[in-house]
């Protein structure tokens, strides 16, 4: 007891000392709320990049089943030509439902080889920097002789 002697012995160092401690106790309120919202933006982010890899491989998946087979005809179910040849997207979609900030894009160009390269490019959420913010998905496939497409080694 007798270090806190001084307390006893000067009037108003008690209140001086309740002032610093409730000082401290506000810092350390403020950094961990400052804390807090760093670790939720962060998880905010990784979502958003989760988000944009499920639907670009979705997609992409999708797509691809599509092109590799053939319906009745003998033709494939999705001509990659065709949108050479109209010089338009594959699929172009924004605003899903719970994702307002989404867009995903697919498109096809042919590559020296000649084979078809279809980049579907997806980004979710407000996200300014490109490269955290898109998801980028490739498939590259060639014709068949006997008609349809097959797949590429990347």
């Amino acid at each position: 007891m007798r270090r806190f002697k001084f307390i006893k012995s000067n009037k108003g160092s008690s209140l001086i000392l309740v002032a610093a401690l409730t000082v401290v106790l506000i810092g350390v309120t403020v950094s961990l709320r400052i804390m807090a919202g760093i670790i939720m933006a962060s998880a905010n982010q990784q979502l958003n990049q989760d988000q944009a890899y499920e639907l670009a491989t979705s997609l992409g998946n999708s797509l691809e089943e599509r092109i590799l087979n053939v319906g009745d005809d003998g033709k494939p179910l999705l001509d990659l030509q065709s949108y050479i040849t109209n010089n338009k997207d594959v699929v172009n979609m924004s605003g899903f439902d719970g994702m307002p900030e989404t867009l995903v894009v697919a498109s096809v160009e042919k590559d020296a080889a000649g084979r078809y390269v279809l980049t579907i490019r997806s980004r979710v959420g407000k996200e300014t920097d490109t490269y955290k913010a898109v998801y980028v998905w490739t498939g590259i496939y060639a014709e068949k002789t006997a008609g349809g497409y097959e797949k590429c080694a990347e």
